[in-house]
């Protein structure tokens, strides 16, 4: 082989290489962004509720009022009370942080009475004491239940998008406008025109009472914000027309003011009856006296 063949030989094996090494590099430092920046990097970002159950002393200050206050029903470690009678309250481990913070935060728990269904009242206990029952409820089993969701944003959420999922799965038990509907004999679904935006993202994910749960899986961090932006939006829309009868809808609000204004003409039609009558009486009084 002659100097020039053996030096294009090693020229080439010296690119062959360089041109090794360069892939090399732009493969490493491509999965090292897709594991700081990737979908999976983002779901294991711990949620408020872990965030709090990994204070220690926010946990030891959760045991103490989880103990005054709660465990008489819950029992000890909210595990529950087997035997059953008016104060055996379910087990809450595995409920998430969004439930435990739910329920305190809108004044359901702890009850006052054990014989009723659950109310909305108010808040009980401080927020920081909120935190504390919230982070050792959820310290008793770490992210086996929803965490308190991230509805940052939700002002700038699609309304549209909002509407179409609140129709789809929660007029039907809310109403259209959220005001509450029968649904059983003697049940009534909540009002959504006094829950907050973080009470309303908590409900979907955690399903208080006979209310399903809706996870990550069938309504993503976008839904959850357009269905509470959609809400909001109408706990908080103007009422142009007046009095709304509690925006039960165009048609519905139209049939009670027809009903009240019928009312009301027959009550006039009366009283100008009344008054006629009188005056024919009195006439007729006059006659027979002259």
């Amino acid at each position: 082989m002659s100097a020039d063949a053996s030096t294009f030989a090693s020229d080439r094996g010296r690119r062959g290489a360089r041109f090794v090494l360069g892939l090399v590099a732009v493969v490493a430092v491509a999965i090292g962004l897709n594991l700081l920046f990737g979908p999976d990097a983002r779901a294991q970002e711990p949620g408020l509720g872990a965030q709090w159950a990994q204070d220690p002393e926010l946990v030891d200050r959760g045991a103490q009022l989880f103990g005054a206050h709660c465990a008489l029903c819950h029992g000890e470690q909210g595990r529950g009370l087997q035997q059953p009678g008016p104060q055996a309250g379910p087990p809450l481990l595995g409920v998430g942080a969004a439930s435990v913070d739910f329920m305190v935060r809108t004044g359901r728990m702890p009850m006052t009475d054990a014989q009723h269904r659950l109310q909305r009242g108010d808040q009980r206990f401080s927020d920081p004491d909120r935190r504390a029952l919230v982070a050792f409820v959820e310290s008793l089993a770490p992210g086996e239940g929803p965490d308190i969701p991230d509805i940052e944003g939700w002002e700038e959420a699609d309304l549209s998008h909002g509407l179409e999922l609140f129709t789809r799965n929660c007029a039907a038990c809310h109403g259209p406008t959220a005001q509450g509907i029968a649904v059983g004999q003697r049940d009534v679904s909540s009002t959504l025109d006094v829950a907050s935006p973080i009470e309303i993202a908590e409900a979907i994910r955690s399903g208080p009472g006979v209310m399903p749960r809706f996870l990550d899986d069938t309504m993503d961090e976008e839904d959850l914000q357009a269905v509470t932006a959609w809400v909001m939006d109408l706990r908080d829309r103007e009422r142009p027309g007046g009095w709304s009868f509690g925006r039960s809808g165009p048609v519905a609000e139209g049939a009670i003011a027809i009903v009240l204004g019928l009312g009301l003409l027959a009550i006039v039609m009366y009283l100008l009856g009344e008054k006629a009558h009188d005056e024919y009486d009195e006439v007729e009084e006059y006659r027979g006296e002259r």
